[in-house]
């Protein structure tokens, strides 16, 4: 049996494409081990949770979790955006966790229509509808704004209208050459995040979230649901949160851990000697701190579960990963089917 783990995963209930059920049994047919449900600010429902007890006895073992949106720590001044922290092992009943999706996907909605007003503005056809058919009505992300922009043909035309442009603007900025050159490794699919849907993209049509727990809190809530909290692929904050902040949190027991295996879509890239050093650098860091060296596929679709699997040098990393949770003492299998 493969002993390929993944405790990072998305499904329809956030902005993944399949279902937590069609997730699952995707992920035995690759013959992976242990699988962990760890939308964006969004639990298991009740339905969904009876669904999977009916698996509890597959060879494939399924965890509850959840990745929180949080802000900076406090010690981080000013409006430096967002950080990703796993949750795993965490109560799907837990009240106060509950209340923060509810809070979160509120925020989401915000979110979104505002992003839409900055693209209509920049001259793309996209109404709050579109992006609310895209994700369910439910939890509303980015990739949701980009499959509505993709519902209008002549959206093609513009992106690529604007893609010239920061081709040409390029050829007098090092800087902005890098991160076109960065977009083009990537292909179409980075398009609309270099372009306009990321903080500092090309065109600013990217909104922060509003409401949003620091750090502490989130692990907070984490904790208090009896999981533990993981930093999720690092690489998106690392020039927010500086590696001695981090270490600061490690050795402070602030986090219960931090994933080591992320990023497999940066390998093939300019940046992919920048994140295998860093994935290094944060197993060291973990080992000195004692804490948890995690990680998995980040998979939003049936594609990329099944690269994340036949990549065996990077997710056979994983191998072992939930023993060292549950060696810690600090979760419960319950939420579980191990």
């Amino acid at each position: 049996m493969s002993k390929i783990e993944t405790l990072h995963t998305h499904t329809t209930s956030s902005d993944g494409k399949l279902s937590h059920r069609e997730l699952f049994l995707l992920a035995e047919s690759l013959d992976i081990a242990v699988l962990a449900f760890t939308d964006h600010d969004a639990l298991p429902t009740p339905e969904i949770m009876n669904e999977l007890e009916g698996f509890r006895g597959n060879t494939t073992k399924w965890v509850t979790g959840i990745e929180i949106t949080a802000g900076m720590p406090k010690e981080i001044s000013g409006d430096t955006g967002s950080a990703h922290i796993i949750g795993l092992f965490v109560d799907p009943t837990n009240a106060n966790l509950l209340t923060h999706c509810l809070k979160a996907q509120e925020d989401r909605i915000k979110r979104m229509q505002k992003m839409v007003s900055s693209l209509q503005n920049l001259g793309f056809e996209i109404t709050e509808n579109d992006c609310l058919e895209a994700s369910g009505g439910d939890s509303v992300g980015r990739p949701h704004v980009v499959e509505a922009l993709r519902k209008y043909p002549g959206n093609t035309v513009v992106m690529e209208k604007m893609r010239l442009e920061m081709a040409k603007e390029s050829e007098q900025n090092p800087e902005l050459q890098e991160r076109y050159n960065y977009m083009m490794g990537k292909r179409e699919r980075s398009y609309p995040y270099s372009l306009f849907l990321t903080h500092g993209a090309f065109r600013e049509a990217y909104a922060e979230h509003e409401y949003l727990p620091d750090l502490d809190e989130a692990v907070s809530l984490i904790r208090n649901a009896g999981g533990v909290a993981i930093i999720a692929h690092y690489f998106t904050i690392r020039r927010k949160m500086p590696l001695d902040m981090l270490e600061k949190i490690l050795s402070e027991k602030r986090i219960d851990g931090v994933e080591v295996v992320y990023g497999i879509g940066e390998y093939k890239t300019d940046r992919e000697k920048i994140i295998h050093v860093e994935r290094q650098t944060l197993r060291e860091l973990a080992q000195k701190y004692n804490a948890l060296a995690l990680g998995g596929s980040d998979a939003h679709s049936k594609e990329d579960l099944e690269y994340y699997a036949e990549n065996e040098w990077f997710s056979r990393e994983t191998a072992g990963f939930t023993e060292k949770i549950l060696a810690t003492g600090k979760v419960n299998k319950k939420f579980s089917s191990l």
